[in-house]
């Protein structure tokens, strides 16, 4: 029948793992359960806690950093059972993917309890029957508990309510009941986040002058990622949806024009591929191009389109500024009559030196959620998760910028003048080290 009599188990030093799938459900029964279940048998071994990881995260992935953690512990012979309440417990991923986390395990030599069976045998057929068995029923109930939140939400959102936690977008509020108001004091500001975004076409601008009129009305500041959520979300439109896909619509949450937000959509999706102007230097359109609009306008952080550095005045075109030997665009403001070239030298300097990570699915550069993985069975060092479109990729370029550029000299960007060339240029296609796996 297989399974390890607990006279059998090599070892007294266990490591239990017990596990909720949010920070909300942390002080819920089931915890305990898990715990004093455990716990009890901890006893019948006479055997001695090392450590409890109390996980609160989804299974979903098997790259968490409790099991990363687990695993670790057991490469460094720091244990030598690990218990868990249910297979489900310990992952819900992928089935392959759990498997190939229990193979890791197995290869510590450390022995798995498993409440519902026992001790598990790693020689026996039997026991890689129920493991295996037990990762795909832990897979199923989660899609099954997905399609099930999937349907609850739609189901809110047809009754008005806001189903996914946390805040709505900034204009809006909930009452008690969890249904979709508009918020008075920042509703009737919405419009003019639309409007500023069409003049400047960069949001981080957008967010100056935004949050300077939103402190002159008496109203707290917002955050870029606030931007970007207001510009993308349709519920300026008084559209409910859920993955993509309208639920319902309310007339009275409506706070900008359709053709409004459509102009913005476009803006939002061609800044990737927009060139430079007659009064912009080649360098700058072939930034945008490689890394979108809003990361290079983010390195140029005094540089505001149009606009005097100095007292926010109106610019004119006003001869032009030699630097690194390339004629740069030079302004006069016409209130103060301050001069400067369309880009300075340290803002050159920032941009000839940055070695951004773009998304491979989106215009996002360097708006991340970074997760270190764990070096055994992992492919690639880190894990991106990308805050604009969602999707996440595998690489081995390091999170901090200035490191990826000193490890990677060959990958920055350089900046020439139109009649000088890079005596040594990156091949490529040869030895792309931005290479990436898609998470998805």
């Amino acid at each position: 029948m297989g399974l390890l009599d607990q006279k059998e188990v090599d070892g007294d030093r266990v490591l239990m793992l017990v596990r909720v799938s949010s920070a909300s459900q942390a002080d819920n029964t089931s915890k305990t359960s898990q715990r004093e279940a455990l716990e009890k048998a901890v006893e019948k071994i006479n055997g001695t806690v090392v450590e409890v990881l109390e996980a609160e995260e989804s299974a979903a992935e098997i790259e968490r950093s409790q099991l990363n953690k687990a695993l670790e512990m057991a490469e460094n012979d720091e244990y030598d059972v690990l218990m868990v309440y249910e297979v489900d417990r310990l992952s819900r991923a992928d089935p392959w993917d759990t498997v190939r986390y229990l193979h890791d395990l197995r290869q510590t030599e450390i022995t798995l309890y498993c409440d519902s069976y026992g001790y598990i045998d790693w020689n026996e057929h039997y026991d890689f029957e129920i493991l295996s068995r037990e990762a795909v029923f832990a897979r199923r109930w989660l899609d099954r508990l997905r399609k099930g939140r999937v349907e609850g939400c739609e189901r809110k959102l047809k009754n008005g309510k806001w189903p996914f936690g946390g805040d709505p977008p900034v204009g809006y509020n909930t009452d008690d009941e969890n249904n979709i108001k508009l918020n008075k004091e920042y509703a009737k500001f919405i419009p003019d986040v639309f409007e500023m975004y069409l003049e400047t076409q960069n949001r981080s601008e957008t967010k100056r002058r935004f949050n300077t009129m939103l402190e002159e009305a008496g109203l707290e500041p917002i955050s870029y990622p606030q931007v970007k959520t207001i510009l993308q979300s349709k519920l300026v439109l008084g559209r409910l949806e859920y993955a993509g896909e309208v639920v319902t619509t309310n007339p009275e949450l409506e706070l900008v024009d359709k053709s409004v937000f459509q102009e913005v959509q476009s803006l939002l999706s061609n800044q990737g591929s927009r060139s430079a102007t007659a009064t912009k230097p080649d360098f700058l359109g072939e930034a945008v191009d490689q890394f979108g609009l809003d990361f290079v306008m983010d390195l140029l952080d005094i540089f505001q389109p149009f606009r005097c550095r100095s007292c926010n005045g109106d610019l004119e075109r006003h001869a032009s500024t030699e630097i690194w030997d390339i004629k740069m665009p030079n302004y006069r403001c016409t209130e103060c009559d301050h001069q400067d070239p369309l880009v300075t030298e340290t803002e050159l300097k920032n941009l000839h030196q940055t070695l951004p990570l773009r998304c491979p699915y989106c215009i996002a550069a360097e708006d991340f959620e970074v997760e270190e993985l764990r070096t055994s069975g992992s492919i690639f060092d880190y894990k991106y998760s990308c805050e604009l479109c969602g999707y996440a990729f595998g690489s081995n370029m390091e999170p901090d910028q200035i490191r990826r550029m000193l490890s990677h000299p060959e990958l920055k960007f350089s900046i020439t003048s139109d009649d000088e060339s890079t005596e040594e240029e990156a091949e490529p296609d040869e030895d792309n080290q931005q290479t990436f796996v898609d998470f998805n």
